[in-house]
């Protein structure tokens, strides 16, 4: 995999590069994604490829040997609980080819997707007696997708040994599209580690951020994700027992492609259901349509700006969070907006 490469913290011992190299994957436009807790408190002196790569025609279409490429900003880390980090560099003349990133989302995955999925897992462990860093992959399946204490982001847990050395790396699905990152082992506390498994964190933050950072383009299009989502929220009432992390209460889903708009908005409690919608009709007026398999959806009276829909959305969340419940999983896009 010519696109993984390999970041060095030494800049003239080269000869020990192997022994202290860790992992990142490069996305396109030269940002690069890790996981946070291999250069959180460190400074990142260089970053080189360990793997030729095979250049596009419009670049001579020749052999490029491994190469030192030159940091411009960065690491940037996401919130506390998501272990990943990015940063930018200078490609140069000669284009890296880069992993192209799953657009799932948090709000789009069930417990069952991906499940028995084949994935690759990408990494440097080290190995005794080489003189040079050396890329190792391994196969494994998607264990289970799930949810932690530690992290507000879904983590999938793979069938493969976690192993030092992989922590940062790309775990790719059967097309070649990068679904997570490897950030942790399986284990508690003074508990031995469970060999079998490792747990890999959703690729989804590290595309956020790098679009919060660098105006990372995930499709060509626009910048961001480009979905049709406005904004989509599923929450759940703190008080009550569930046996599963995936059942919401209550949620809403704010369509909005540039020219159709719709507003789903659902809830058990029929009263806060009730109220839920007339904090939107508040900001926005809304027409009630009945569907056929029973569901009801919302379409604006006017023809409101993506600016007064998110803030009525927000406006809904903010009443639901109000009645106790708690925000599960939420997705979001600008690029809807007059300014984006």
């Amino acid at each position: 995999m010519s696109n993984i490469t390999f970041l060095s913290e030494v800049t003239s011992l080269r000869g020990l590069i192997g022994s202290t190299g860790l992992l990142r994957f490069h996305i396109g436009d030269g940002i690069f994604v890790t996981a946070r807790h291999v250069v959180d408190g460190m400074t990142i002196k260089e970053i080189a490829t360990t793997k030729s790569t095979l250049t596009e025609e419009a670049a001579g279409g020749k052999v490029a040997p491994p190469r030192y490429l030159k940091i411009l900003d960065g690491p940037y880390f996401g919130p506390d609980g998501l272990d990943v980090a990015i940063f930018s560099v200078d490609l140069g003349e000669v284009p890296l080819p880069a992993i192209t990133v799953s657009d799932h989302t948090d709000y789009s995955l069930q417990e069952n997707d991906l499940v028995l999925s084949d994935i690759l897992v990408i990494g440097y462990p080290p190995i005794p007696f080489t003189t040079m860093p050396s890329q190792v992959v391994t196969l494994g399946q998607i264990s289970a997708v799930v949810r932690v204490w530690h992290s507000p982001v879904l983590h999938f847990i793979a069938s493969t040994m976690a192993r030092g050395g992989f922590s940062g790396g790309v775990v790719l699905d059967h097309s070649g599209v990068a679904l997570a990152l490897v950030t942790e082992s399986l284990g508690k506390d003074d508990m031995p580690v469970e060999t079998g498994y490792m747990s890999l964190l959703s690729i989804e933050p590290a595309v956020d951020l790098a679009v919060e950072k660098f105006g990372f383009d995930i499709h060509g299009v626009k910048q961001g994700r480009y979905s049709d989502i406005l904004l989509a929220v599923k929450f759940t009432d703190s008080s009550r027992r569930s046996l599963s992390s995936f059942i919401f209460d209550a949620s809403l889903y704010i369509y909005d492609d540039d020219r159709d708009v719709f507003v789903e908005i659902n809830c058990v409690d029929e009263v806060l259901l009730a109220n839920a919608v007339a904090t939107f009709q508040a900001i926005t007026p809304l027409i009630r349509h009945d569907v056929d398999d029973g569901t009801v959806l919302y379409t604006p009276t006017e023809n409101p700006s993506a600016e007064l829909l998110f803030q009525a959305g927000e406006a809904v969340a903010a009443f639901f969070t109000n009645s106790g419940y708690k925000k599960m999983v939420s997705d979001r896009n600008r690029w809807q907006f007059k300014d984006a």
